[in-house]
């Protein structure tokens, strides 16, 4: 793998995930950083991981080495002029405790570089109120905003109601902590603005999505979930 990376130049960013890299032991996330920092045409490295929010606990034990090792290869990507960010995912305001603000404060005081990941969860966190709360309160941690997603069919939120939130949200908060609001493509079309669609019917639910810097002139289509169409009043998500 490590190979063919150094060997494909136009390959310069990396996500480490595999479900979730906090599984990795700290020796693996060591080899991993190091053989990544080594190739010269990778310049940002991720590592994904729920770590912050479900275990933040681990980043206020001192003898953590997982947390050690991060903090140590980015403070080495840092001096090679090279980033690595922590990714991770809250997706609620109430997931924020003050052991998760202490943890968010050790990684800041190291210069870690923090990113959140939102997925739009129906009934959970598609509504205003909630999202500026759980947008400001990452800000007040200093954990920068990243893609806004929707989630699995029956906790998907409509495109409509993605763009309705996006509109109440944007200029009430400063735009630099406001999240990217996206929609992830089927068969390969990756993530795209929400508000970038070439069509959308509402009735059908049917949205239709170009990406000609990366897909040419392919149409990609994203469909609204079955529960949210006017036919399906009767459906129960």
């Amino acid at each position: 793998m490590f190979a063919y990376i150094a060997n494909t130049p136009a390959v310069t960013d990396v996500v480490v995930s595999g479900g979730d890299s906090f599984f990795l032991s700290p020796e693996q996330l060591k080899k991993i950083g190091e053989e990544l920092l080594a190739i010269e045409n990778i310049r940002r490295i991720r590592f994904a991981s729920k770590g912050l929010s479900v275990c933040p606990s681990r980043f206020l034990d001192s003898q953590d080495e997982w947390s050690k090792t991060l903090i140590e290869l980015s403070n080495r990507g840092r001096a090679l002029g090279k980033s690595i960010a922590l990714h991770t995912h809250f997706n609620h305001p109430n997931e924020i405790s003050w052991v998760t603000r202490r943890a968010a404060q050790i990684l800041f005081e190291n210069a870690v570089t923090v990113r959140n990941q939102t997925v739009l969860l129906n009934g959970v966190n598609n509504d205003v109120v909630t999202m500026k709360s759980l947008i400001r309160t990452l800000a007040d941690i200093n954990i920068q905003p990243g893609d806004m997603v929707q989630g699995v069919e029956d906790l998907r939120t409509p495109l409509r109601e993605i763009l309705q939130l996006e509109a109440h949200i944007r200029g009430t908060i400063a735009g630099f902590v406001t999240p990217s609001f996206v929609v992830d493509l089927p068969g390969g079309g990756g993530k795209r603005l929400a508000s970038t669609f070439e069509s959308y019917d509402e009735t059908t639910g049917v949205s239709k999505f170009v990406a000609p810097g990366v897909k040419g002139n392919t149409v990609h289509e994203y469909y609204d979930p079955v529960w949210s169409l006017p036919q399906a009043s009767g459906y129960a998500p």
